[in-house]
């Protein structure tokens, strides 16, 4: 009753009855969206088809109803939802982008250690290593086949000391011939009536 008393006897002044009309209420709401710039008010439903993706990028379902479940949590209109989006893709693309670039710097320094290897191995490294290695390229080259070749060089075994110890040693037999030299038990010898009358025994 008091406060009623108050508003009736209080002349206009600065913020009274700020809410009374209902047109008001509305320019009220306008003012405050246009303050928080658009981010805010949670639609019905998100949808994200304006953000731009990375060609071959997809959103996963799961996370994205995850994502959905926070972005109305904090009140977050489309614009801001949207921007948010943006920005965990752009994250998602960069941690993507270092890890891929993370395991091609450790695949360059395994076969950066297998190369080293290999020169300082003291059976076919040192002052003769290229000689070492044409012997061994010829078993290489007879023996492995374009789909073996590609895996070893892609991984990197090409050069690692065991693998190429395992092509050499082939290499130096096939330079002896000793690889083609197989030691077949010789035939019994068979009369001419064993051949000629082969049921007869």
């Amino acid at each position: 009753m008091f406060n009623d008393e108050f508003e009736k006897n209080q002349k206009p002044g600065l913020g009274i009855n700020i809410y009374e009309q209902p047109q008001d209420k509305g320019i009220i709401a306008a003012a405050i969206e246009e303050d928080n710039g658009g981010y805010f008010g949670k639609p019905e439903f998100y949808d994200y088809s304006g953000v731009k993706l990375p060609e071959n990028y997809c959103l996963d379902a799961g996370l994205l109803d995850e994502f959905n479940e926070l972005a109305g949590r904090y009140n977050l209109s489309q614009k801001g939802a949207d921007e948010l989006m943006s920005m965990a893709v752009k994250l998602t693309q960069l941690t993507g982008d270092n890890y891929s670039k993370t395991l091609a710097d450790q695949q360059r320094q395994k076969i950066t250690e297998f190369k080293r290897a290999l020169a300082l191995d003291r059976e076919i490294g040192g002052a003769n290593l290229n000689k070492n290695l044409r012997t061994a390229n010829i078993a290489y080259t007879q023996f492995a086949d374009e789909e073996l070749q590609n895996l070893l060089q892609e991984s990197g075994l090409n050069c690692h000391p065991k693998v190429v110890k395992m092509f050499y040693d082939i290499g130096k037999k096939m330079q002896n011939d000793s690889i083609y030299r197989v030691n077949i038990p010789a035939a019994p010898k068979e009369s001419r009536e064993d051949i000629l009358f082969p049921t007869m025994q």
